[in-house]
């Protein structure tokens, strides 16, 4: 049976593993040799410690399926929260089984109660899976999100 739940440090290697999935499937591994195991694991336990950020990981019998995080912040326009999910993967083997649905479904149950009036994603402009999940899950297309390399 799917459980969804919050992550937490214990959940560092499962979330490793669904994070490299992710590298892999949006072109980003070949940064990975680059990566300090100890920064990104620092990293990870700042943010798991936050309350500004949310974890959810979808397991089934122990094993990790899906993971979706989210920050929250205040916006002045609206004075209310806006939550953005910054990653989300699920499995290759676990795609269309339900676990992408049951893990925004969940993101929107927290982020409601953390105040917030909307949950904003962004993804890649080819990734036509993505966008159709997202359109499926009540997502629109609103604005269109610019990023500098610095």
């Amino acid at each position: 049976m799917l459980e969804v739940r919050k992550a937490t440090v214990e959940d560092e290697d499962k979330i490793f593993k669904l994070i490299r999935e992710l590298a892999d499937t949006v072109g980003f591994a070949e940064q990975a040799p680059l990566i300090d195991i100890g920064i990104w694991s620092a990293t990870l336990k700042k943010m798991l410690s936050s309350p500004d950020w949310v974890f959810l990981i979808a397991l089934e019998d122990g094993d990790a399926l899906g993971l979706v995080l989210f920050f929250v912040r205040p916006t002045l326009t609206t004075g209310m929260n806006r939550a953005t999910i910054t990653e989300m993967i699920v499995t290759e083997a676990a795609r269309g089984k339900g676990v992408g649905r049951s893990l925004v479904e969940e993101a929107k149950r927290h982020a409601l109660q953390m105040g917030c009036s909307v949950l904003a994603v962004s993804t890649e402009l080819d990734n036509a899976g993505a966008t159709g999940f997202y359109r499926k899950m009540g997502f629109s297309e609103e604005r269109t999100f610019f990023e500098a390399q610095l």
